[in-house]
């Protein structure tokens, strides 16, 4: 009576594993919130390496952001390094 039993539950949990995989969406790895990880160097350190989770439009405006201090510190270098303009 126990293998019934022990066979009986085994069927029914296979038989409902198809059912728990289809129940994911599918990932959109544009998505803006969609979150990424990406592994940095740490300034100092030769191999350490640190972790860093944000969503795919946080990345997007840090990436903005530092594009727009490039092309600021080279539109001052090229103005004879004058801090006001």
């Amino acid at each position: 009576m126990r293998v019934m039993k022990a066979v009986l539950a085994s069927s029914l949990f296979v038989m409902a594993m198809p059912a728990f995989a289809e129940d994911k969406p599918a990932l959109d790895r544009n998505d803006p919130n969609a979150v990424r990880c990406k592994r940095l160097a740490v300034t100092g350190s030769l191999v350490r390496k640190e972790r860093t989770c944000r969503t795919n439009a946080e990345w997007r405006k840090m990436s903005e952001q530092q594009n727009r201090d490039a092309d600021d510190l080279i539109t001052r270098s090229r103005a004879g390094m004058n801090p006001n303009g």
